[in-house]
């Protein structure tokens, strides 16, 4: 029984995380979603509801790691799952903030950025999104006992495939932007930089998400058998 109730306040916590970065993504696509990005915008939210959401992330993990401290330890099994999904959405976190930040300086020199490369910083920021809430929901299934061990484990794998391909996507997304990036700035070095860095951190990002939904889905798979 308390071994139930340690693995679930973790897992609770975890969730919390997810909810955060999920909140976060959320806010920054209203914020370029439609038509032009500003820099008041984009600056609005880098330095009030990131900053927000980045605190929500780091207390999670912080209080995480000081539940397993100075918890049972010996009831507590998978824990180094639990450290590595939280250090994940840590680096998700990060990486979304260091997009932001890039893009933020971008629009400060690039008043009207070309369409279609705006529209692959959106996508890979919708698969963001998605991969956020594809954690959520393998979390969400690994917190209670389950009636149906076999339905339960097929839930959580094939949400895990939804991360996987969701994933793959912002790595196709990622190819035809920096392609894209590349013929439209050739001659314009520094643009072309900062353009590569907003979307190396924001695939960066996803890459971090579906590396906490694999160690989500051990957790899952792992907590009652």
């Amino acid at each position: 029984m308390a071994s139930s109730i340690t693995l679930a306040t973790l897992v609770e916590r975890l969730m919390a995380m997810s909810q955060g970065v999920e909140d976060a993504t959320a806010y920054l696509l209203q914020g370029i979603d439609w038509g032009s990005p500003s820099a008041e915008v984009v600056e609005k939210v880098y330095r009030q509801d990131l900053i927000t959401f980045k605190d929500t992330v780091s207390k999670g993990k912080e209080g995480l790691l000081d539940f397993l401290v100075n918890g049972r330890l010996s009831l507590v099994p998978y824990k180094e799952f639990f450290i590595e999904a939280s250090l994940q959405l840590e680096c998700v976190m990060s990486r979304l903030e260091a997009g932001t930040y890039r893009l933020l300086l971008l629009l400060s020199i690039e008043k009207a950025p070309p369409r279609e490369i705006l529209d692959d910083v959106r996508s890979l920021l919708k698969e963001l999104y998605n991969s956020s809430m594809i954690l959520v929901d393998i979390q969400r299934a690994s917190e209670a006992p389950p009636r149906d061990p076999v339905a339960r484990r097929k839930l959580i794998d094939d949400k895990f495939a939804r991360a996987a391909e969701s994933e793959a996507r912002a790595d196709s997304i990622y190819r035809q932007a920096l392609a894209k990036i590349v013929a439209r700035y050739s001659g314009e070095p520094a643009k072309m930089l900062m353009f590569k860095e907003v979307i190396d951190a924001f695939e960066d990002a996803v890459d971090c998400a579906y590396s906490a939904s694999t160690y989500s889905r051990l957790v899952g798979l792992g907590m009652y058998g």
